[in-house]
C-alpha cells in the first residue's frame, strides 16, 4: 500500500479517500488532459510542461493501479502507448469541470516585480 493511502485512510473521510487517489502536483492536470482525448506518453509530457518523465511514469502507473486510466500498446513500428480514462476515471468529469470554473473565476494574481 502506498504511503499516501496509509496516511489518508487514518482520516476516515471520503474526501481524504478521493485525495489519496487524485492528489498530487500533476494528477489532476493529467486527468484533465485525458478527459479531452486519449494521449501518448510524449504528448502528455509536452502538455504538462515541467513534469519529469519519472514523475509522469509514476503518476500514470498509480492511476492505472487505481483503475482510473488504462494503458494500451499500439501495434505500430516503433510501438507506442496510449493512455485513456476508464469509466471510473470519466466520473471525475464534473469535479474537474467545477475545479476549472473556480480557477477561471479566481485566477492567481502574481505579484509584480519591482
Amino acid at each position: 500500500m502506498r504511503k499516501t493511502y496509509q496516511q489518508m485512510i487514518k482520516c476516515h473521510c471520503d474526501a481524504a479517500n478521493t485525495l489519496a487517489i487524485i492528489g498530487g502536483k500533476w494528477k489532476l492536470l493529467l486527468l484533465n488532459h485525458l478527459l479531452q482525448d486519449d494521449r501518448g506518453f510524449n504528448e502528455l509530457s509536452r502538455l504538462l510542461k515541467g513534469i519529469t518523465p519519472h514523475t509522469l511514469s509514476k503518476d500514470l502507473k498509480e492511476l492505472i493501479e487505481d483503475g482510473l486510466v488504462v494503458k494500451t500498446i499500439l501495434q505500430e513500428m516503433p510501438p507506442k502507448t496510449s493512455y485513456a480514462l476508464t469509466d471510473k476515471g470519466r466520473e471525475l468529469d464534473l469535479i474537474l469541470t467545477e475545479i476549472k470554473k473556480f480557477g477561471h473565476k479566481y485566477p492567481i494574481q502574481l505579484a509584480k516585480e519591482e
